[in-house]
């Protein structure tokens, strides 16, 4: 059926553009592309569309999607969408070097906390909250938020991890302990999936467009986009020994001295999050190497 709906538009392998977790991504001419969902209802995809729709895109310095069309036909979904400018940086990653990879790395860093300028969503009463999952989890203190669905994620893992994570209940209890105690921040609208697969650059190695808002946009703390671009630039084997060092750095310009401090409790959180994706190789190892992290820290 999927190929049923690329012929139906006169595509094929050679126009796709992309593909991620959630959906490929094909060429249809210069100003839309056809995105192919994997599992997303037509429903879930106008609800991702009326979001986009609501951002304050004067705010940024980047292009945002916009939603044209969706369909559906039995368990196949698709929308046509605009054509953004660039190229994900996923892709440009493993052929970037020395001066042109520093200035990639630190405006993909300075693009997540920019992403916050584009607001709250209309209506927002106060608080923190999810958008895009059936939970829709709502707090009133971040830490409550962000603790509950790492709650519902080590629900999620427990049965596929046995062997592999020691002593997972242990440790998943002491990350949800940490992650409850983050402080309130100025609330803004999260991307929460600010991955270099999700961020096109410019031929300036500027961001040009950012993609793929979903189940982990958020209502939440200001810092958390800076906080896990950092993290995600590590779930694939582009990362090179010292591209920590230009991301840290430029993530304290927007954090703070303590940068380091809280891009690691970053990182622990989202290994607990990301530890059900076990089809995910490299996602899976890393997520793996920081439970087993945990785990030695805390000793017998």
């Amino acid at each position: 059926m999927r190929s049923d709906v690329l012929a139906a538009h006169g595509l094929g392998p050679r126009d796709k553009l992309g593909e991620g977790g959630e959906s490929e991504v094909y060429a249809l001419d210069a100003e839309r592309v056809l995105r192919l969902h994997r599992q997303q209802s037509a429903a879930y995809v106008r609800g991702i569309g009326a979001l986009y729709d609501d951002l304050d895109r004067a705010a940024v310095p980047f292009a945002l999607p916009q939603v044209l069309e969706v369909h559906q036909d039995r368990d196949v979904s698709w929308s046509i969408e605009r054509r953004l400018p660039g190229r994900p940086l996923d892709v440009l990653l493993p052929v970037l070097r020395g001066d042109d990879r520093r200035q990639a790395l630190t405006a993909y860093v300075d693009g997540a906390a920019a992403f916050g300028r584009v607001g709250l969503p209309s209506g927002w009463a106060d608080g923190y909250g999810e958008l895009c999952t059936a939970e829709a989890l709502r707090a009133l203190r971040w830490g409550d938020l962000l603790a509950e669905r790492l709650r519902l994620q080590r629900d999620r893992a427990r049965p596929l991890l046995v062997g592999d994570a020691p002593d997972f209940d242990r440790v998943a209890r002491h990350v949800i302990a940490e992650a409850r105690t983050e402080p309130d921040r100025p609330a803004t609208l999260v991307h929460g999936d600010w991955f270099p697969g999700n961020v096109l650059m410019g031929d300036d190695l500027r961001v040009s467009a950012a993609i793929d808002l979903g189940w982990l946009t958020v209502v939440g703390a200001d810092d958390h986009d800076v906080r896990t671009a950092v993290v995600f630039n590590e779930v694939r084997p582009w990362q090179q020994p010292q591209d920590l060092a230009v991301l840290t750095a430029a993530a304290a310009r927007h954090l703070g001295t303590d940068a380091a401090e809280r891009i690691d409790r970053t990182r622990r959180y989202e290994q607990l999050r990301f530890a059900f994706v076990t089809e995910d190789e490299h996602l899976h190892r890393w997520c793996l190497a920081g439970l087993r992290a945990v785990r030695e820290g805390l000793g017998p």
